[in-house]
């Protein structure tokens, strides 16, 4: 649906009304659609109503309301640990009713997902007897897609929509060679950075990105991009397809879901391109001390280096390498912010000189492989912010880019014939996706051909 066939009064009524109207038009019998959800009683949700350029509207006709009706506007942002519930207590709101706008937002988005940072619009309006502000509307944007609106029913009850912005799936091939870093090169070439760092983690498992990469290897890779009606990139979908050739190896995967519906990335034989712990379990970093001897930077003196170091900014992510249990999350001496975790096989990794700790990373919890546990920094005895990485087995220290670590999911023979029809469907797509560097290739002999 086209921008310029919208209905006109969607350009001039307030967001309030515009929420009202969408609800009444939808529930209009000859539509045969189902009534509006009353948010105190019914546990409906209402479907997501797709507008292109929706967030531009939204936020233009929140603004226009509280023009017109003179109401109070507040623009605010969640702080790190609050809730919407703070929130709306900040502005005033009573807790019956900032409870009754939670519910009625609850049935079309949990507002536990919110994140610190994430930006809130509020209409408040003043009841004539009292005085008092009360909630008229909320707005706030909970995806690069997706806009979620709240409003005050003349009833007093609350609706809550969430409104999609219409996009198209499209694919996207992507290849080149490697200059300076793979993360660079894909991303001259066309790659989004979300499936960028998506390749990158493949091959974490595999490949040592320091001493197993060199100028004029190659890549390869399909992911999913979803555009709106201009042919813009509003989000980057899944990555189907990877191909990495370092060093005269060529590493194929593919992206298959088994029967099981878990989802994971395969090579041709139908082994998992997971790893029991990755190699590298940072993004964008270089290794700068490797495992063994070496004169300590800040003692002076030579002595055994029990790990590998990764020179990377202050903040950058730092993952976990395998699923595991978090034996210790403190300070911890000369190693300063520490987390060590216990894996399965009698294996544990242990990081070290961290800036902070992930959300909820403390000892005994359960974490799983690539998830955020902590960020870089220079914490303990350093000369710079980095990650001091460890890798025990059996209780002894080991070079973490040389253990052999036990290998990851392998199909079973049952699950081979659907591995390979998927293998083959992505082969044909592929065969019909031209790389976008030859797309603009292409459209630039076409356009100078035109003049």
């Amino acid at each position: 649906m086209s921008f310029n066939r919208l209905p006109n009064f969607l350009y001039i009524i307030p967001l309030g009304l515009l929420v009202l109207a969408i609800t009444n038009l939808v529930s209009m019998p000859d539509n045969k659609a189902s009534q509006p959800l009353n948010a105190m009683a019914s546990a409906e949700v209402p479907p997501a109503l797709v507008f292109p350029d929706l967030s531009k509207i939204a936020g233009e006709e929140f603004y226009n309301f509280t023009k017109i009706l003179g109401q109070k506007h507040i623009s605010t942002k969640l702080k790190r640990g609050g809730t919407l519930a703070v929130v709306l207590d900040n502005a005033g709101i009573n807790r019956v009713e900032a409870a009754n706008a939670i519910s009625a937002m609850s049935k079309v988005f949990n507002p536990r997902n919110f994140r610190a940072g994430q930006k809130l619009d509020l209409i408040l309006e003043p009841i004539a007897e009292t005085g008092r502000l009360q909630l008229a509307g909320l707005s706030t944007r909970t995806s690069v897609d997706r806009t979620l609106v709240l409003n005050r029913r003349s009833n007093g009850d609350f609706i809550a929509r969430e409104l999609l912005r219409e996009t198209e799936l499209k694919l996207i091939r992507v290849q080149g060679e490697i200059t300076s870093s793979l993360y660079l090169s894909a991303l001259n070439a066309g790659a989004s950075d979300a499936a960028v760092i998506e390749f990158s983690r493949l091959y974490a498992y595999s490949v040592d990105f320091q001493r197993g990469i060199r100028a004029g290897d190659s890549f390869d890779m399909v992911f999913e991009s979803y555009v709106d009606e201009k042919g813009n990139t509003v989000k980057t979908g899944n990555l189907l397809y990877a191909r990495l050739m370092p060093r005269k190896r060529d590493l194929k995967l593919y992206r298959y879901q088994t029967p099981d519906g878990e989802a994971g990335y395969y090579n041709e034989k139908g082994e998992s391109a997971r790893r029991f712990l990755m190699k590298t379990p940072i993004d964008g970093a270089r290794i700068s001390s490797s495992f063994g001897q070496r004169k300590h930077p800040v003692l002076g003196y030579v002595r055994n280096h029990p790990g590998t170091d990764f020179a990377a900014g202050t903040g950058t992510p730092i993952f976990a390498a395998g699923n595991g249990v978090i034996e210790r999350s403190n300070r911890f001496g000369s190693y300063g912010n520490y987390i060590r975790i216990r894996h399965s096989n009698g294996f544990k990794t242990a990081y070290a000189h961290l800036s902070k700790f992930g959300r909820g990373v403390k000892k005994g919890r359960r974490v799983q492989q690539g998830q955020i546990i902590g960020y870089v920094g220079a914490t303990g005895r350093v000369t710079g912010p980095h990650l001091h990485y460890e890798v025990y087995k059996n209780g002894k220290r080991v070079n973490p880019m040389t253990v052999k670590l036990p290998s990851g999911r392998k199909l079973k023979k049952s699950e081979l014939p659907a591995f390979s029809t998927t293998v083959k469907e992505i082969d044909s797509l592929i065969e019909k996706t031209l790389p976008v560097n030859i797309i603009a290739q292409n459209n630039m002999e076409t356009s100078d051909k035109e003049i």
